[in-house]
């Protein structure tokens, strides 16, 4: 009997393992910092996490989801301050929160740019998503901030971030 409850805990202890390894589908971090320019010539700062690069889980997490956080206090090239910085960081912190608090969420990266940071998150169910959103939204945030939300199975969206040929810094 003794035995059979040990073979049957190990067994249980395995299954557990099992479940939790498919549970998080996050690859490791591997962020990397790129300077590149938009479409009007304006300096744009992309925060990629690598590790997505080759991601077997795409299509698990087929929505794309955009937030753009208004810059309010910038350098003459449009870009946060260092005062403003915190702020920013602050506002994403407490959407990245919300949204891993309702499920699956993989955040891929953040571009900042002229006037506003953007960013880039996919997500498996998106009527979840948008409800801690909206949620959100009914409270008093640090910046103001909206965002879509788009099938994109192939992350389009973010294929230059992953898979371009610019430099980290």
């Amino acid at each position: 009997m003794k035995q059979f409850l040990l073979l049957l805990s190990s067994v249980l202890l395995l299954q557990t393992q099992s479940c939790m390894a498919q549970v998080d589908k996050t690859p490791k971090e591997n962020w990397c910092v790129q300077k590149a320019t938009d479409q009007n010539g304006n300096l744009v700062f992309i925060t990629a996490n690598l590790g997505y690069k080759n991601y077997a889980y795409k299509t698990e997490f087929p929505w794309c989801l955009e937030v753009n956080i208004t810059t309010v206090n910038k350098n003459p090239n449009g870009h946060p301050t260092n005062e403003e910085a915190p702020v920013l960081n602050a506002t994403e912190d407490i959407i990245t929160a919300a949204l891993l608090k309702v499920g699956a969420t993989q955040f891929v990266g953040r571009a900042t740019v002229n006037g506003y940071r953007e960013l880039f998150y996919f997500v498996a169910d998106p009527e979840k998503a948008n409800k801690a959103l909206t949620q959100l939204t009914k409270k008093r945030q640090p910046r103001e901030w909206e965002y879509q939300m788009k099938k994109d199975v192939q992350w389009q969206r973010v294929d230059s971030f992953l898979n371009g040929d610019a430099e980290c810094l």
